[in-house]
């Protein structure tokens, strides 16, 4: 068998084999989500093949905000972007729990490709016109989540009680939206039936994290697909500034702001991905705390949707003929980039106080400056060039001071030597270890000695004290 590529499957085998396809023994090993989450989990080829429908379906909300950039149509903007964030989660969460390489996984994960690929279809239109289809397209989603997690909590027992929990969630959040299929199409009853299930979808996790213990997510494979989904929407910066250069001549008034726009995404890229992104789901493995995990996975939410924002903005900015539809867009950047660096302070303090370390840094501190900055943008009457160049500006210059940060050193070292001694199968009593061990170490003179029964190491190259 080849990732992606399901075998045949009759339903007592899937149940007896603990959901992997293989005898229960194999089971652990196959799935990457036992106990400290040491196994390797790679992402499949069907996981990259799901995400690409995203792709589709942050180009129609692009698209949809960029049509009509009112109150209202911000808000719907909002409420769907929300929906298929949150089926993408519901997918990679279970991956990252139970495994990707079984049959209940692989076959839920090419029926929900279907559903999402139908919502990425109706997303640019009115939900007045294709409310009907996104209800019952989202109503489908949740009930195959539904039906995975039923399936899992007959064949795994230690996961019965989150599986369950989950199960009801998905399965009533399900009868929310194919209920308001009823109603009529795009009508505020529907509308917060809508928000009504993702509220539900949302707070269940939070209410049912004491149950979660027992199955944490992979501490490799959740980043990796969290990380995968960013330069998605990193991309759709690309797209959307393209799309805005295509109605403009190739001179370099057009081309300049051009490039302050993709010199932008490079600097959030860097900004993002700079990041330790992995230590507060290493801390849920490590120490139990599950709300710092949740914490992190959640404020993806605002950061993807935000980046989605501000590709919209520079976009429609490169295509704009006249000062009405300038001044909007220059809304549509400002504020977009001031909620993007916000979410990525967030996530740093959330990493921070995790690694206990002394907060603000120097980051926190020019993340805060650059927040600052965005409010200031939004306020000056600027042209494209003007905003593109300045934006550029702004966010290179935090990209460089968060690069050169020792504290965003230290924290990457932090987790690359709490994940390298997981995989080892010597996992830490607290995130405190490695760093202290090292520390007492160096002053000793002598090889550090990490995790409880661990064997001595020496330090790793340009492992520093911590702060």
């Amino acid at each position: 068998m080849t990732h992606g590529q399901p075998d045949s499957i009759t339903l007592p085998d899937t149940i007896s084999s603990g959901g992997q396809g293989t005898s229960p023994q194999n089971d652990g090993a196959q799935n990457g989500a036992t106990q400290g989450g040491t196994a390797e989990q790679k992402v499949s080829w069907l996981e990259l093949f799901f995400d690409l429908i995203f792709v589709v379906a942050f180009d129609q909300l692009a698209r949809r905000l960029g049509d009509s950039p009112g109150l209202e149509n911000i808000a719907e903007f909002a409420l769907l972007f929300t929906a298929v964030w949150w089926a993408w989660a519901g997918n990679t969460l279970f991956a990252a729990r139970f495994g990707n390489e079984s049959r209940i996984y692989r076959w839920a994960t090419l029926t929900q490709l279907v559903s999402m690929s139908l919502i990425a279809l109706t997303l640019r239109g009115d939900v007045k016109d294709t409310g009907l289809a996104v209800a019952l397209a989202f109503g489908v989603n949740r009930l195959i989540q539904c039906v995975q997690y039923l399936l899992v909590s007959r064949a795994r027992p230690e996961a019965a009680a989150f599986a369950q929990r989950v199960a009801q969630t998905f399965g009533g959040a399900a009868l929310l939206w194919l209920g308001s299929a009823l109603l009529p199409a795009g009508s505020a009853a529907q509308l917060l039936i809508w928000c009504a299930a993702l509220a539900l979808e949302i707070v269940a996790p939070i209410l049912a994290r004491g149950l979660s213990t027992a199955v944490l997510p992979h501490q490799g494979h959740l980043p990796e697909r969290v990380g995968l989904l960013q330069i998605i929407a990193l991309g759709a910066i690309v797209t959307e500034t393209v799309n805005g250069s295509r109605q403009q001549a190739l001179t370099l008034p057009t081309l300049l702001p051009a490039l302050g726009a993709i010199l932008t995404t490079v600097a959030l890229w860097r900004l993002y991905f700079d990041q330790a992104r992995a230590l507060p789901l290493l801390a849920a493995h490590v120490e139990g705390q599950v709300g710092r995990l949740l914490a992190w996975l959640y404020g993806h939410l605002p950061f993807t949707l935000s980046v989605i924002m501000l590709g919209v903005g520079l976009g429609h900015g490169l295509s704009a003929v006249d000062a009405k539809k300038d001044a909007v867009n220059q809304q549509f950047v400002a504020w977009p980039l001031a909620g993007t660096l916000f979410t990525l302070a967030m996530l740093r303090l959330n990493s921070m106080q995790v690694a206990r370390r002394r907060v603000p840094d120097r980051s926190l501190l020019a993340l805060a400056a650059g927040i600052a900055g965005c409010v200031v943008l939004a306020f000056l009457d600027l042209d494209t060039t003007e905003l593109h160049l300045s934006v550029a500006a702004l966010t290179l210059l935090l990209a460089a001071v968060v690069a050169a940060d020792p504290a965003t050193r230290r924290l990457g070292q932090l987790e690359e030597k709490v994940t390298e001694q997981m995989e080892e199968g010597d996992a830490p009593r607290s995130l405190e270890e490695p760093v202290s061990a090292q520390a007492g170490a160096a002053s000793a003179g002598r090889p550090a000695s990490t995790g409880a029964g661990s064997s001595a190491r020496a330090p790793s190259a340009g492992s520093s004290t911590p702060e």
